[in-house]
């Protein structure tokens, strides 16, 4: 099998919590990258649906890889979840909206700063940080907030907090 016959994916998904570089044949259809993540630790057997980073469409899984948007290092999410339903919590307040999947820590702390989340100032929000609520775990920005739920709780919460500083 020759390199050029070859792409490379970044892959997140359920069960799967580090950002997984494989390689596919791209004369493959969809489901053999699905078969590759089940051996990367994808928890669910069946009812999976992948898409792209930060998309709302899913791809279907028996088609050619060559006949979709997949290309070389394209990050990809493998999850039974399509949509995840996301709470911010901030100030004493709390926000909702649903994302998909794929969609990146860096995405929705943009909506939660942002005038449909809690509007904060440029220099306001560079200052805050999600972190997962009950608890002190804050996600990298390019986490698939789908690898932070699984199927069939398909709803996570945040908390907007700020950065720790070091003085010195």
């Amino acid at each position: 099998m020759a390199e050029r016959d070859e792409i490379e994916l970044f892959v997140q998904g359920e069960g799967i919590q580090d950002i997984v570089l494989i390689r596919v044949l791209q004369a493959g259809t969809v489901r053999d990258i699905v078969a590759v993540a089940r051996g990367l630790g994808l928890t669910a057997a069946e009812g999976v649906e992948l898409s792209l980073e930060d998309n709302d469409s899913t791809i279907d899984l028996d088609v050619l890889i060559a006949a979709t948007a997949i290309k070389h290092r394209s990050r990809v999410h493998v999850h039974r979840c399509r949509k995840v339903a996301v709470t911010v919590a901030f100030n004493g307040g709390q926000k909702d909206e649903t994302f998909p999947a794929s969609a990146t820590i860096k995405r929705v702390k943009r909506w939660a700063v942002g005038k449909k989340g809690f509007n904060l100032s440029d220099v306001d929000a560079a200052e805050h940080v999600l972190q997962l609520s009950d608890s002190s775990d804050r996600p990298d920005e390019d986490i698939h907030i789908g690898t932070l739920v699984a199927h069939p709780c398909c709803s996570v919460s945040f908390d907007l907090v700020p950065k720790v500083r070091v003085e010195g």
